[in-house]
């Protein structure tokens, strides 16, 4: 759900322990849930699959207009990433945002907002999310438990 993905990007600060394996726990989680949220629109594609094949079927046309269809599915899922990469990382850097406030030394949480908002506008640019999302959380700083969500 939208809110359980909220809350993961929200808390995923906390879980930066300073260790890859952490890090790439969080990618792995957070990827995942923005995954299972293209699960409605994977299922539209594999509908739109299933009626081109089933008219080229009864039809007889060649091709049929599948690679033009793929490419679109391709570009949708991958809006989809990207718009859902960038909405948790908004979410993250309003959580660094809200660290740097309560700090006495709000300097590391403040660069770590510059971070994520360079990262997230380079979502568009970057064949990998996956790769510059574990680029990012191993340069982020560990945050304080948090005491409620945005």
């Amino acid at each position: 759900s939208l809110d359980a993905r909220r809350a993961a990007f929200w808390a995923a600060g906390e879980g930066i322990d300073g260790t890859g394996a952490a890090v790439v726990r969080l990618v792995d989680d957070l990827l995942g849930r923005i995954d299972a949220a293209a699960e409605p629109l994977k299922a539209v594609h594999a509908a739109e699959i299933a009626q081109l094949e089933e008219r080229v079927a009864e039809q007889g046309e060649r091709g049929g207009g599948r690679t033009k269809l793929v490419e679109r599915q391709k570009r949708e899922a991958r809006r989809h990433n990207t718009d859902e990469l960038r909405y948790g990382l908004t979410v993250m850097a309003r959580r660094y945002r809200d660290a740097a406030v309560a700090s006495p030394r709000p300097r590391p949480y403040l660069a770590a907002v510059d971070r994520i908002l360079t990262c997230a506008a380079d979502l568009v640019r970057n064949p990998t999310p996956r790769t510059q999302l574990l680029a990012l959380l191993l340069a982020l700083p560990q945050l304080p438990p948090s005491s409620g969500s945005s």
